[in-house]
This record gives structure tokens, C-alpha cells and sequence, in this order.
């Protein structure tokens, strides 16, 4: 996609540019926030959303999600009871693709663990999952509704692309940021998109796109440090983010 076809749909990019967007901070609205559950270190049990009927694996997966992907894990809580297990099942399943390329740094291991996970997908559609808990949520999530192999496959293929040592090594070149501000203005026309039809979405449907509350919170983060996406900041969680939730679920907006 050209340029300026980016920069028209975002508008400046770079801090210091007039344009950029800031986020203004919500007032006096602390006292009606729903108490959603805390961040991972708080102490705080998942026995409350879990269930005492969910299983091993599925509280397995809802641990996973929230110390490793804690605005994933917010945002699933918001959907529908029937949904949440097989939503928490998919996005550790990303936890754990993304954790490879976090805690390997041979390429060729890095690899191996790849392949694992494409015939663990092999062997899910064969009702044969691997005695591992994230892949028998899946098997179980497949079953329920149906999904396509097609995409749990295109899902782990796209995860070593680009200059994949650079990343391994955590190289801060232009070359690198460059890369991650394309797919950050590619992000942002998605969300654009994704708005436009708010007003035509079931309303069955609408938790679904509560995601893209956590999208946008990155989207701003990320362009605040120059597309730098090893920045420490972007480690930080934002305590704003499950009042954001809340008030976007309770005005059916996203």
C-alpha cells in the first residue's frame, strides 16, 4: 500500500509531529467501573471465572492468557459464556507460538517447536491432540464450532517473518521500526474498517469487537515510542484499559 495513502488514513506518525493523537484520560468515572479481575501478581484466584466445573486444561489456558496476554484475557471475559472457553483456547494458542520466539534463540530450535505445533494441528483434526493442555482446549474449541485448519496453520506460518534474527536479537536499526510502522498503519485501517459498520453488527456479535479497545490502546502506545517495540513502556499494563471496557461494552460501542 502507498504512503501516502498510510499517512492520509492515520495522519503523522512520528512524536513531535503536530497531529499526533493523544489520549485523553476519563474523569470521575472510577466509582461505576466494573471490577474486571487484576493483572498477573495481584494474588487474585481465576476460580471465579473459571467455574467448578471447568476443567484442568481450560484454567491452564485462562492462567496462560492472564499473565501473558492480559488484554486478550480481559477482552474474553466480556464474551458470551458458550464462546469464552474455545476464545481463550485460540488466543494461547498464540501465547505459545508468540513464547517461542521470546524464549528461543537458535533459529533451528525455534523451528522445531514450530513443527510441533502444525502436527499437534494435524493431529487435532485427527481427534488425536497431544497430551498438552493448550492443544486439548483446542481440540475441544475445533469440535465446538467448527473452525477451519486452514486458518490455525496460516496462523502459525505468519508467526518468522521478516529479518527474524534482528527480532531475535532485539535490533532497534530503522530498518526494524520501519517494518513495525507499516503493520501498525495496516492495523489502524483495519480498526477504521472494522468501525465503519458498527451500526450493522448483531448484537450477539458485538463483544467480539471489544478487541479492538485493547488495539487501539497498543496503536497509541507504540506510536508514542517511534515504533520501537522493544520499549519498556510497552511492557506496562494500562490500569485504564478494564474501565475503558466497560464503559465501550456498556455503551455497545468499540
Amino acid at each position: 500500500m502507498a504512503a501516502s495513502t498510510l499517512l492520509s488514513a492515520w495522519g503523522p506518525l512520528r512524536p513531535g509531529v503536530p497531529g499526533l493523537c493523544r489520549c485523553r484520560q476519563p474523569r470521575g468515572l472510577w466509582a461505576n467501573a466494573w471490577r474486571l479481575p487484576e493483572p498477573a501478581g495481584s494474588g487474585r484466584s481465576v476460580a471465579a471465572v473459571s467455574g467448578p466445573g471447568t476443567s484442568g486444561t481450560d484454567r491452564y489456558c485462562l492462567e496462560l492468557l492472564r499473565k501473558r496476554d492480559y488484554e486478550g484475557y480481559l477482552c474474553s471475559l466480556l464474551l458470551p459464556a458458550e464462546s469464552r472457553s474455545s476464545a481463550f483456547a485460540l488466543r494461547a494458542f498464540n501465547v505459545e507460538l508468540a513464547q517461542v520466539k521470546d524464549s528461543v534463540s537458535e533459529k533451528t530450535i525455534g523451528l522445531m517447536r514450530m513443527q510441533f505445533w502444525k502436527k499437534t494441528v494435524d493431529d487435532i483434526y485427527c481427534d488425536s491432540p497431544p497430551h498438552q493442555p493448550v492443544a486439548i482446549e483446542l481440540w475441544k474449541a475445533v469440535k465446538r464450532h467448527n473452525l477451519t485448519k486452514r486458518w490455525l496453520m496460516k496462523i502459525i506460518d505468519e508467526r518468522h517473518g521478516v529479518s527474524q534474527e534482528d527480532f531475535l536479537r532485539k535490533s532497534q536499526d530503522k530498518n526494524v521500526r520501519d517494518v513495525v510502522y507499516d503493520m501498525a498503519s495496516q492495523a489502524h485501517l483495519h480498526l477504521k474498517h472494522a468501525r465503519s459498520f458498527h451500526k450493522s453488527v448483531p448484537v450477539k456479535a458485538f463483544p467480539a469487537f471489544l478487541q479492538t479497545v485493547a488495539l487501539e490502546d497498543y496503536l497509541k502506545k507504540i506510536q508514542q515510542v517511534d515504533f520501537d517495540i522493544f520499549h519498556p513502556s510497552l511492557q506496562q499494563k494500562n490500569t485504564l484499559l478494564p474501565l475503558s471496557l466497560y464503559i465501550q461494552s456498556w455503551r455497545k460501542r468499540y
